[in-house]
């Protein structure tokens, strides 16, 4: 029942525009927490924050900058852990209205990213590409549905010589609810 209550809360505090209106201001972003207990006792709280603001500078397309961090905090027989990281970039999105009600989007995101685990600390850069649908419900709001996407990510432990990259395509699972207002 927690982590039902817990996947409705980051769902409904999701918020993405979608619908571009020209020379506006797009404002969104993510709040998302999580708490998982294994049989053996170890305990794993975790919080993540992405705000972002873009400017529409046309009907299309938006450009603006990325936010996300996340701070997780693991409890075990053993003792304590703690890890953090943090990411910051550009992002572009490209929105197709297909009627008053509906519009596609797809958004791509280049961060750069820091983290630390105990006292290892690493850097790197991610790319994320997703798409989206919109769903103009009435004055201004709007309910968004994404369905997984495109990323790469390569990091590096500071001071070692090797480096860990991921890529990850998850088109069609993974889906996503957001609700947004135009002001």
């Amino acid at each position: 029942m927690k982590k039902v209550v817990m996947s409705l809360l980051v769902m409904a505090l999701s918020v993405t525009g979608v619908f571009a209106q020209r020379n506006t201001v797009l404002v969104y972003g993510t709040v998302g927490a999580t708490s998982h207990k294994q049989v053996n006792g170890t305990k794993t709280n975790t919080f993540n924050f992405s705000p972002a603001v873009g400017y529409q500078f046309n009907d299309n397309w938006t450009a603006g900058l990325t936010l996300s961090t996340e701070s997780a905090n693991t409890r075990t027989s053993l003792g304590e852990s703690k890890s953090s990281a943090f990411g910051v970039g550009p992002f572009i999105r490209y929105a197709v209205p297909l009627s008053d009600i509906f519009a596609l989007y797809g958004q791509f995101n280049a961060d750069v990213l820091s983290g630390k685990a105990g006292d290892v600390k690493t850097n790197g850069f991610r790319g994320t590409f997703f798409p989206a649908i919109g769903v103009n419900m009435k004055n201004g709001f709007a309910l968004n549905f994404s369905f997984g996407g495109l990323s790469f990510a390569s990091q590096k432990v500071k001071g070692a010589s090797e480096k860990t990259t991921d890529f990850n395509l998850n088109l069609g699972s993974g889906a996503s609810f957001g609700i947004s207002k135009n002001f």
